[in-house]
């Protein structure tokens, strides 16, 4: 059992595929939805569920130790853009200095503060630089929702699922 790469389906049977050049993990359903085809070359091996990765590296597991998301019962915060934002406001900095004092690119700076997924040694680079805190205590008795809601944006899963009814 696993996660499904493109709709966010958990505890489902995968197969890995591949989807525009790239090598994805995806449930049945998907996989029929958007004509894809199980690849046949390492068929028999089966991926390691403590350490899936998602795009940027967060789908929410990983081996202790290896993953930042499961380091220390903690994930990055909701809010990690506008947290950016205001720690780099406080120092008087721009985009671009914030990129040069962390040796990263602005581009990396500017998808951070649009509210998509830095890697783990962005996150440690922001933290210390801006001093900021990125990653929060992770809530035991929080309930996540996977499908379309409130306060984010459309995934691949829901534009299938959408595609799907049209027909």
């Amino acid at each position: 059992m696993g996660s499904c790469e493109i709709c966010g389906s958990s505890k489902v049977t995968t197969k890995r595929a591949t989807s525009n050049g790239r090598d994805v993990l995806a449930c049945d359903r998907c996989m029929k939805a958007a004509g894809l085809k199980p690849n046949l070359t390492g068929i028999h091996q089966s991926p390691n569920p403590g350490n899936v990765r998602g795009f940027g590296g967060y789908g929410g597991m990983g081996r202790s130790g290896k993953d930042i998301m499961v380091r220390d019962e903690k994930e990055l915060a909701p809010d990690f853009g506008p947290r950016v934002i205001d720690g780099r406001r406080k120092k008087g900095l721009d985009q671009r200095e914030l990129a040069l004092g962390i040796s990263e690119k602005v581009n990396v700076i500017q998808r951070v503060e649009r509210g998509q997924h830095p890697g783990d040694s962005v996150i440690k680079k922001l933290e210390r630089f801006l001093d900021i805190e990125l990653m929060i205590e992770r809530k035991q008795d929080e309930q996540r929702q996977v499908g379309p809601g409130a306060g984010r944006a459309m995934t691949l899963g829901d534009y299938i699922q959408d595609a799907l009814r049209k027909e």
